[in-house]
């Protein structure tokens, strides 16, 4: 079958058909254009007169079109966003949630409706042709949805709730520590604290604009200090001690604490604890043997000896007494103390009161300043001795002086000798000197732990007598004398300390010292002047005017006597061997 044949358009009638085709279409193009022109300066005359909130402005969901901006500022949704909530954490700690209104929040609400009138009011030609589109997206159901926000915070609000944030979170640091009591040595271990930094969460919360959520609130690791227990050890080691009475303070302290503690021992027991834990270091602990309360009970309680000498010679040999006593007068001494006499009374100078006495200087009476207060170191050592006080150092006058018992004596000088005991009862003592009526007496007081007493003796090993001398002095009249320097008889003697119990048994008795007075002779003087002169062998006067002394019959030049009391003293002496002044 032979088919229809039809013909190829030919290559013109194909350009006029496409030329007629896009002519329709930039023609239909055209016509859009302009109606959207037209429809568009249509909706920009109706836009620009329109008086309400423009179609389709909404805010957080909420349909505003239409709306007088009375009816707006009414209106406005905000409530709901000052109820947003924020939950403050720090560290994994719950610190508590706020909303906005409780954050101090507020909403500037004239700022809010003027942003949502602006809305399709934008001026100048350009803002008539776009307050249109608006318009016409508005109608066609494409509107202009706006969030509402927070405006500020109350600074005020936001830091009270970083202070509460704060008092929940904030931890002091534990430092290391330690303590000593009489249940043990315990020590702390060191925990770190942490704090909330106030003024940064400040500053993050004024930042949330109305946002709801968690924030974790800035904060910080405050450092705990270390516990040094090499230093803990070093610090606490020490041999335990009684209570005592504080001399500076004048009332009785607790003694001391004996410790030992093993560092490393130490360590290995603080590392297995928890920070902050408390634990009991291994340490060899001993307490006081008597506590502040038992030492004040017995304080001061008993007399434990009391000594009175005479005082006889000058007035300023009885004012060096009477000051040396009163420096002395109520010192204490602690169980262990040693009382040292040139310490206690100081230097004898004329500054402080002090007159000349006579001492003994090289076996010579002089006058020297302080002369006589070694009768006040006498009257010490014979109270101490009866008080069973521990001797540390003492010496002899170098001539017994009469005013004590012999080798119950004992002679000081400033640079030495000196005069030192020891208080070995246990308890305090304090050292009572009193001066009245030409009486020195010393007591010392302290307390008794039994019904003991003491008595003192001496053996007299040896005397060595001294002899007269007679010494012409052309000073003197003829047929006169005058003594110049009285004597002393040398001594040997052997005190002894004798303890006896209350009912009287002795106990024990040891030698205390042995004492060595040297001896010294009598001068007399002998007067020559107006002598006259002796015959010669015929019988004549001899020349040349020479003294003649008159001297006792039978004597040789010099006259033995018998052993006799020394003079009472104005005078003390020194030990065999110094050099130095006695005073």
């Amino acid at each position: 079958m032979e088919g229809k044949r039809v013909a190829q358009p030919t290559g013109v009638e194909t350009a006029r058909k496409k030329a007629g085709g896009g002519r329709a279409l930039w023609i239909a193009l055209g016509l859009a254009a302009a109606l959207a022109v037209g429809g568009t300066t249509a909706f920009g005359f109706y836009a620009n007169g329109y008086e309400g909130v423009f179609p389709g402005v909404t805010m957080a969901g909420e349909e505003l079109g239409g709306l007088s901006r009375e009816e707006l500022s009414g209106n406005l949704p905000t409530q709901e966003l000052l109820q947003g909530e924020i939950s403050l954490a720090a560290n994994g700690a719950d610190l508590g949630t706020y909303t906005q209104e409780q954050l101090g929040a507020y909403i500037d609400r004239e700022a809010l409706t003027d942003e949502i009138w602006s809305v399709g009011r934008e001026e100048g030609s350009l803002g008539w042709l776009k307050n249109g589109l608006t318009m016409l997206k508005g109608r066609l159901g494409a509107g202009t949805e706006l969030e509402p926000r927070i405006s500020g915070y109350d600074q005020s609000a936001l830091r009270r709730v970083s202070a509460e944030a704060a008092a929940l979170f904030d931890r002091e640091p534990v430092n290391g520590s330690y303590s000593l009591s009489r249940e043990g040595l315990f020590a702390t271990k060191p925990a770190d604290g942490q704090r909330i930094v106030q003024e940064e969460l400040v500053e993050v919360l004024s930042e949330l604009e109305g946002a709801s959520g968690e924030v974790e609130a800035p904060w910080e690791v405050v450092p705990a200090q270390a516990l040094d227990l090499n230093a803990v050890a070093q610090e606490l080691n020490a041999e335990p001690s009684p209570a005592r009475y504080d001399i500076a303070q004048g009332k009785v302290v607790d003694g001391e604490v004996g410790v030992r503690l093993d560092p490393e021992a130490a360590s290995f027991v603080m590392e297995s604890a928890l920070p902050g834990e408390t634990v009991e270091l291994p340490a060899e602990v001993v307490y006081p043997t008597m506590t502040a309360q038992e030492l004040e009970a017995v304080l001061f309680r008993d007399v434990l000896s009391t000594t009175t000498t005479n005082v006889s010679g000058s007035s300023a040999r009885k004012g060096n007494v009477k000051l040396a006593g009163a420096a002395v007068n109520g010192t204490i001494l602690n169980d262990g103390d040693i009382f040292d006499y040139n310490q206690v009374v100081g230097k004898r100078t004329t500054e402080r009161g002090f007159g000349e006495a006579a001492t003994y200087v090289n076996g010579e009476t002089v006058n020297t300043v302080g002369g006589g207060i070694c009768q006040v170191s006498s009257t010490i050592y014979l109270a101490t001795l009866l008080a069973n006080l521990e001797i540390v150092e003492r010496y002899n006058h170098r001539f017994y002086p009469g005013y004590i018992t012999m080798g119950m004596d004992a002679t000081v000088s400033w640079g030495g000798p000196e005069f030192r005991f020891k208080n070995n009862t246990g308890y305090p003592i304090r050292i009572d000197v009193s001066y009245a009526n030409s009486k020195l007496t010393v007591t010392v007081v302290g307390t008794k732990v039994d019904d003991t007493y003491v008595k003192m003796t001496y053996e007299q090993l040896s005397t060595t007598s001294y002899e007269t001398e007679y010494v012409n002095d052309p000073t003197l009249p003829y047929g006169t004398q005058r003594q110049k320097q009285n004597g002393y008889t040398g001594r040997e003697v052997v005190s002894y300390r004798n303890v006896y119990k209350g009912d009287g048994t002795l106990i024990s008795s040891k030698m205390e010292a042995k004492s060595s007075y040297k001896s010294r002779n009598q001068i007399i003087l002998v007067g020559t002047a107006g002598a006259p002169a002796p015959a010669n062998p015929a019988g004549e006067p001899a020349g040349g005017g020479a003294d003649v002394p008159v001297l006792p019959p039978d004597s040789g030049g010099t006259a033995a006597q018998p052993d006799a009391e020394p003079a009472p003293p104005p005078t003390d002496s020194g030990i065999p061997g110094w050099l130095l002044p006695m005073e």
